[in-house]
């Protein structure tokens, strides 16, 4: 694969991933050549940043995760009754 065209594949690569990073991630596949060393700077970036998603997303997991533990221990009230009898 000639320089030019690998270097615009993995730009446009790279491109994907700034843009999944800034919202919705998509599938993928990788490019045929390696990695253009002048794209090595920008893709250890894009890396640095998908390193820090993975934490914060893992954090809100974790987050999520105590916040359910604490709402199960909550009463639900379904074992009193739901009618009350004013006659009887």
């Amino acid at each position: 694969m000639p320089e030019e065209a690998a270097r615009r594949e993995w730009a446009a690569l790279l491109d994907r991933f700034e843009q999944d990073l800034a919202g919705e991630p998509r599938a993928w596949t990788p490019p045929a050549a390696p990695l253009p060393p002048e794209l090595a700077d920008r893709a250890g970036r894009v890396l640095e940043a998908q390193r820090e998603r993975i934490a914060a997303l893992a954090a809100a997991r974790d987050e999520t995760l105590a916040q359910l533990v604490a709402l199960r221990r909550v009463p639900t009230g379904d074992d009193r009754p739901v009618y009350l009898d004013r006659a009887g």
